[in-house]
């Protein structure tokens, strides 16, 4: 009899995170930042699934462990008596989840620990109602079968799938419904598009206008709902496996054997996660140290690291430095574009394996400076790399043509990974430009003041992390204790100390209001005159870039960008959720830098539309229009002529491999294979 008491408490915990993860489908189609092809709303919807399904199925064991304890397991045997003490207990967890959740309202600037704790109490009301109609209607098979004596348990299963099956349709229904109101058009951006941009806006807007009919969405939710059965019929068996274990080895814990099987089984998983984390961090270091077949020789100019006036080994630059170092502008190139007198620019980069420690790297560097003559430059341009090292080539070649030449651009790398897995590394990255700007700042120093260099600093994502939490405590008082002129920051992730702190308070951060943010050079012009007069850091950050908006905050509280009034571009079919916004944005990452090259537009976290213009606004660079529009055209024919040159000179190589696998196969040596055919 015990037996038949235990697979309805293990199954019912089952039928009710199945119930809750299937109603979350609806809500994984709420529109996000950037449009979704069909393979990314597969991604969000079992995302959000899986991870409902684990929060629930852990909280309703809880639940009913906590009952089970208090009432006895003897009594529970009883008939009818598991699903009333299962209702009594999930309607005390959901009565007890709202009051959690209106007695710690949301406060600005609250701890994240009072948002969590708010979170939870929404997921535990959330469990407790769906657990409440799972009780209900099990209850409710029980006492027929006890008056007809006919077994009704059997359509239990089918009568929760009903019930969550209809919670799905209808959210689905009102989401779709959200996602074709807050269809959003491509940015406008004034200047005429190119042929090849003209025919890219048209294939981004087509996506937004990839709703699928709400016929198409079902079935897909309900294939991803029956996935979904299978995985929790599996995930049921394994936890009640390991919760029989523990009854039989430790009696006094019986009650809270189910989530013990639960937790255990959901931990299981998430170990997994974190090896395969690993290995891609594994793989991704290999990756960024790998060398593309466009850039394996070195370079030949004199005022490059890696070139022959250079004391840093070209081996030593990894893939990202090698190609800053081969893509530098030379005089000749600069002039054909500007029409102006222009010297060589000096391009430094030290990687990785250039040295092993942080003060190595930054000796290394400042010798190469030294070397290489760049105190002696116009401008001077500290740059801070995205996570693989990746330099952004547009606002590089812009201050090249803007200063003639007259400029010095350095960095040091600080990961090889992408910058999504190099969150690891975003200390050694701040504290290497700290150390970095602490040896620039005596150096600048001792230059007399009609002679010293303007120094400003530049980065990207990931690389503008790193380098405002070089200032993270001091504020604004820290750029002017470096020396730093000016600043250009472009997609500042969310995660950024130095941002958060001043987005928050900017009139006690920056109270001479020299810190501005935009989306574009259009919202920078609207601004008052006096706020560009005083502008020296410049934040650009597009309002649908998801890299500028996630944040792990986010599963927990109501980000500032989700409450009213709404920047432009954020759909107000967003509504938060504990959660299921973070997966949302999450997913929203993948396509963030969907970019083609050679076609600069202003959306998501491309920022090469504008990056020209900002780079001239930013360092205080002015030029007139019709150089402007030559540099314009100018980055966008070299990223093509560079993207087709990577593409040829791989295809090549593996051309290469393939036909000295086919030679060794047939067992002709190098040397022999240039020996002459026959002539028929």
């Amino acid at each position: 009899m015990a037996a038949m008491v235990d697979v309805p408490e293990i199954s019912l915990t089952s039928r009710v995170a199945t119930m809750a993860s299937m109603a979350s489908i609806g809500m994984s189609y709420q529109p996000g930042l950037l449009p979704r092809s069909t393979g990314d709303q597969a991604i969000l919807t079992g995302l959000t699934s899986a991870v409902n399904y684990g929060l629930v199925a852990t909280t309703g064991a809880a639940v009913e462990g906590i009952a089970t304890a208090v009432v006895g397991r003897e009594r529970m045997q009883q008939p009818g008596a598991a699903a009333a003490t299962h209702a009594i207990a999930h309607a005390g967890a959901a009565a007890a989840g709202v009051a959690v959740w209106r007695l710690l309202p949301r406060r600005p600037g609250e701890p994240v620990k009072r948002a969590a704790l708010r979170s939870s109490a929404w997921i535990t009301a959330l469990t407790g109602v769906t657990g409440l109609l799972a009780a209900g209607t099990l209850g409710t098979a029980e006492l027929l079968e006890a008056r007809t004596g006919r077994n009704f348990r059997r359509l239990v299963g089918p009568a929760t799938l009903a019930l969550a099956t209809a919670a799905a349709v209808g959210l689905t229904a009102r989401n779709r419904r959200d996602a074709k109101r807050d269809l959003l058009p491509p940015p406008v951006d004034p200047r005429p598009l190119s042929s090849q941009a003209a025919a890219y806006e048209e294939r981004q807007a087509a996506k937004y206008e990839q709703v699928p009919p709400l016929s198409r969405s079902l079935l897909f939710g309900l294939g991803v709902s029956a996935g979904l059965q299978g995985a929790a019929f599996v995930e049921s068996l394994v936890s009640e496996g390991i919760a029989h274990g523990v009854r039989k080895a430790a009696p006094a814990l019986a009650p809270f054997a189910g989530l013990i099987g639960h937790a255990t089984t959901l931990g299981a998983v998430g170990a997994a996660a974190v090896v395969g984390l690993e290995y891609v961090n594994r793989q991704a270091d290999a990756g960024g140290a790998a060398i593309e077949a466009a850039y394996n020789k070195q370079p030949t100019m004199l005022t490059v690291s890696g070139g022959p006036g250079s004391q840093v080994p070209f081996d030593t630059l990894s893939r990202e430095g090698r190609r800053v170092v081969n893509m530098a502008l030379s005089a000749s190139e600069i002039q054909e574009v500007t029409g102006k007198p222009a010297m060589d620019p000096i391009r430094a980069f030290v990687g990785l394996a250039s040295a092993n420690l942080v003060d190595e790297r930054v000796d290394i560097l400042m010798r190469e400076l030294e070397d290489l003559g760049a105190f002696e430059r116009k401008v001077l341009c500290f740059c801070s790399p995205t996570g693989t090292g990746y330099l952004n080539y547009a606002m590089m070649e812009s201050l090249e043509y803007l200063t003639g030449g007259d400029c010095a651009t350095f960095a040091l790398q600080y990961s090889l990974r992408p910058s999504f897995i190099s969150l690891d590394r975003v200390s050694m990255g701040r504290e290497q430009n700290r150390a970095m700007l602490h040896a620039l700042t005596w150096r600048l120093r001792a230059i007399p003041q009609e002679k010293r260099p303007k120094f400003v600093v530049f980065g990207e994502s990931l690389g503008a992390h790193t380098m405002q939490d070089a200032f993270l405590h001091e504020g604004m008082s820290g750029f002017a204790r470096a020396g730093v002129d000016r600043a250009l920051f472009i997609g500042t992730p969310a995660g950024s100390g130095w941002a958060a702190r001043w987005r928050t308070d900017p009139e006690r951060r920056d109270p001479d209001g020299q810190v501005v943010e935009v989306a574009s050079m259009a919202e920078f012009e609207a601004l008052p005159e006096e706020v560009r007069e005083k502008a020296r850091i410049f934040l650009v950050s597009h309002h649908e870039d998801p890299i500028v908006k996630f944040s792990p905050e986010v599963a927990v509280d109501v980000p500032a960008w989700l409450q009213e009034p709404r920047e432009p571009g954020v759909p107000r079919g967003i509504r938060w959720r504990p959660v299921g916004t973070f997966i949302n944005i999450g997913v929203d990452l993948k396509n963030s830098t969907d970019v083609v090259p050679g076609v600069f537009v202003a959306r998501g976290h491309d920022y090469r539309a504008d990056l020209a213009e900002f780079t001239s606004l930013a360092y205080d660079l002015p030029t007139d229009e019709a150089t402007m529009a030559a540099i314009e055209r100018a980055l966008r024919a070299r990223e093509l002529e560079w993207a087709t040159d990577r593409v040829q000179a791989e295809q090549l190589q593996r051309a290469s491999e393939a036909l000295q696998r086919q030679l060794a196969q047939w067992g002709i040596s190098d040397s022999s294979s240039s020996a002459t055919a026959p002539v028929a």
